[in-house]
Formats: structure tokens, C-alpha cells, sequence
């Protein structure tokens, strides 16, 4: 028969073994709120890339382009505004995935798609940011053998995703349609994988995307995925910057397959919403 004594130190040690466990349930639950609650609820209000001109109707491909600024890719051949039945916004951007012909710049005949940088301004001091928008891939869209969707960029480097001393991070889908994020960092590109979900089709899915830059010198960089809300990606070892000075700057708007299109195709795109601090 256990003594008084013994009987207290059992109550005191299960009541200290219970509180810990409180503690680290607390503890758990403050590392990974940020993590399963989308980035749009946790930072400032947001900048929206608008597709009307001052006059509140859709740009032309032309003033589309001369938004874009001073370098682009399949703007003029492969966008439009077009008006959305049913979807996020009254009016979309619309992406033609097909090939851009030859001419003046020697890298289009290699993309389809469009590329283009948005820099809002005040943006070029952030470290971070969440970036928002809807897409919308048809039904029984055609993967391919994987593709790419606007994402954040920094850095100095050139027009293209894999430019040397680019910075950027895209989100993707693999050959089965499955999202994968894409950092590239001084020409080197680098692809983590989510979950085993293909994305939805014939629907308009919500994509969130948060990019943090990581301390120059440690591999403490972060980037994480939602899809309609979910978490479907994150990652908190990925090494972007190796200097204090590299910075984001804007979205990456680029759309395309990463190859040759299998078929004709599209998909479509509301308008951009990103923040930063």
C-alpha cells in the first residue's frame, strides 16, 4: 500500500507531466498557425495589378503591354482581357499557351505563354510577401510535361525566370498536374514538391503563395503554397539571397508550359494582388 506521501508525489509528477504537454501544445500551435492560415490574413492590405485604364474599361493588348513595362514576353500574341462568366472579377486575364513566334528577341521563339514584371511601387525594400490570385484551367486541361504560374521576383536580374542573378519563386504544376514551387536564385533552379493533389480544372481554384528571404548566409529562407485554402506546400530551408541588398520587387507574371504546349490551350487569370513588409 503506497504511503500518503508517495500518493502526493505521484498526483504532483502526472500533474507536471500534464503540464507540460499543455505547454507544448500551446508551443505547437503558435510555430504553425502562421503556417496552415493562408498569407492574405496575416499582412498588410494588398496592391492589385488592375486590367482597366483610367476610364474603368479593359485594357487593349497594347495597354496591357505598356503596363507591363519595358520588356515582355507574348503580351501582345498571347493576352487579352476578356470578361469572366461567373468568376473572382468581372473581367480576367486570358493566356493563350501557345508558341510566340520568331523575331526581334531571340529567347521568344523558346517561350509560349506570357512573362512580364510588375514592380508596384514602394515594394524594392521587402523581404516578404504574399501574393493572391485566381486561376481558372480548363476542363480537361492538358499538363504536358509541367508548367508555371505567376510568382514573386527580386533581385538584378534579366526578363527571363532563369536568368542569371534572377531571384524568383513560381509556383507549377508537374506532368500530372501536381503543384511544385520553383526557386531560382542566381540562374540556379531549384523545385520542392507538395502535395499529391493535381490541381483542379474546369473551375476557378485560389492560389496564395508567401515568399520570405532568407538571412544572407543561412538556409532559414521560406516559401509556402495554398490551394483554395489549404495548405499544399512549405517549405523553411531555402536559401534565395546571399546578400542583405537583394530584395523582392514585384510579381513575376508568367504563364506557360515549360516545354513545347501539347495542344492549343489557355487558362486565365484574375487580377494580381500582393503585399509585403
Amino acid at each position: 500500500m503506497k504511503s500518503p506521501k508517495q500518493f502526493e508525489l505521484l498526483i504532483n509528477v502526472g500533474a507536471a507531466i500534464a503540464g507540460i504537454g499543455v505547454i507544448g501544445y500551446i508551443a505547437y500551435a503558435a510555430l504553425h498557425k502562421d503556417v496552415d492560415q493562408p498569407c492574405s490574413a496575416r499582412y498588410p492590405a494588398a496592391t492589385r495589378f488592375s486590367l482597366h485604364n483610367s476610364e474603368g474599361k479593359p485594357l487593349s493588348a497594347i495597354a496591357l503591354q505598356a503596363r507591363a513595362g519595358l520588356r515582355d514576353l507574348g503580351v501582345i500574341d498571347n493576352a487579352s482581357v476578356v470578361r469572366s462568366a461567373g468568376g473572382p472579377a468581372e473581367d480576367v486575364l486570358e493566356v493563350k499557351l501557345r508558341q510566340l513566334p520568331a523575331g526581334a528577341d531571340q529567347d521568344a521563339a523558346a517561350h509560349n505563354g506570357i512573362e512580364f514584371r510588375w514592380s508596384p511601387p514602394g515594394m524594392r525594400p521587402a523581404t516578404a510577401a504574399c501574393l493572391s490570385y485566381s486561376v481558372l484551367l480548363p476542363d480537361k486541361f492538358a499538363f504536358g510535361s509541367g508548367g508555371f504560374l505567376p510568382g514573386v521576383f527580386g533581385g538584378s536580374g534579366g526578363l527571363s525566370r532563369d536568368s542569371a542573378g534572377g531571384l524568383s519563386v513560381s509556383p507549377e504544376w508537374d506532368g500530372d498536374g501536381r503543384p511544385l514551387i520553383a526557386p531560382t536564385a542566381a540562374g540556379s533552379i531549384g523545385r520542392i514538391s507538395g502535395n499529391r493533389s493535381a490541381l483542379p480544372t474546369g473551375r476557378w481554384i485560389r492560389i496564395e503563395q508567401e515568399v520570405v528571404l532568407n538571412e544572407p548566409g543561412k538556409e532559414n529562407g521560406q516559401t509556402s503554397l495554398w490551394v483554395d485554402g489549404a495548405l499544399s506546400l512549405d517549405s523553411r530551408r531555402v536559401l534565395l539571397r546571399k546578400d542583405a541588398g537583394e530584395t523582392l520587387s514585384g510579381v513575376l507574371v508568367a504563364a506557360g508550359y515549360r516545354g513545347k504546349p501539347p495542344e492549343a490551350s489557355s487558362l486565365q487569370l484574375s487580377p494580381f494582388e500582393i503585399s509585403w513588409r
